[in-house]
């Protein structure tokens, strides 16, 4: 089972851990302990480096997270780095996303179905259809 350190501190940019397994390839590396988000309830996952090594995806693999890696990593502590200007776009877009979804629901009943974020670009999905341009002034 993997501490999941985001719970407690999403602001935490470093911390240490122990790498305890690791795929045949040793490619994906599972920690004891770890501050990288997994993609989750529309939020992509973070990055960052474990050990001088690109974290290239993070994973929700029933109790632990898998950590997709550039290259291969062995059992044993690291220093790791969360990429914490990706990082802190996702936590602003997130919170705004809620604000948003929270004022269409209550002001116009149209409820948020599904919310993509994206470093060009974010969406909101609402129940219902296509809003029109009044809504939309009003929303904002």
């Amino acid at each position: 089972m993997t501490e999941r350190l985001y719970y407690r501190d999403s602001y935490l940019r470093e911390f240490a851990a122990e790498v305890l397994e690791t795929s045949g390839d040793g490619a994906v590396a599972y920690l004891d302990r770890t501050a990288f988000y997994p993609t989750s309830g529309g939020q992509p996952f973070d990055t960052g480096i474990i050990a001088g090594v690109q974290v290239l995806e993070v994973a929700e693999e029933d109790q632990r997270i898998a950590h997709r890696l550039a290259a291969p990593l062995a059992p044993g502590a690291v220093s790791c780095r969360i990429d914490w200007p990706r990082r802190f776009d996702h936590m602003q877009q997130h919170s705004g996303q809620h604000l948003l979804s929270a004022v269409f629901e209550e002001r116009f009943g149209l409820r948020t179905v599904s919310f993509h974020l994206g470093t060009e670009s974010s969406t909101l999905d609402l129940e219902g259809g296509a809003a029109v341009e009044r809504v939309i002034r009003d929303a904002e």
